[in-house]
């Protein structure tokens, strides 16, 4: 396969290749220079899950609505206990 290095010195990765590797945007890559030779390989990904306190906690990056859930959730058991209305948990609010 052929690729070439634009002016700012990008390449691109077939998708072929990608797609076989599991490249994704963002991906990291270590890259190294042996002898007339640039190699890239994919880094580890890190675990989005952490143990902190004997408890697995995602410490990941939450995408789109759900942080606003997560956040809409974490405000909720901060104010005290409440009565679940259905499945999701979700709290009836306290009416003066």
């Amino acid at each position: 396969m052929k690729t070439t290095v634009d002016k700012f010195g990008r390449v691109v990765i077939p998708k072929k290749i990608r797609d076989r590797i599991g490249l994704s945007q963002g991906s990291a890559l270590s890259i190294e220079e042996r002898d007339e030779e640039i190699i890239l390989r994919p880094l580890a990904e890190l675990s989005p899950v952490e143990v902190i306190d004997g408890v697995l906690v995602f410490t990941g990056k939450a995408v789109g609505d759900m942080e606003n859930e997560i956040r809409r959730h974490r405000e909720q058991r901060l104010r005290g206990p409440c009565q679940p209305t259905d499945f999701t948990g979700s709290c009836i609010e306290a009416r003066p």
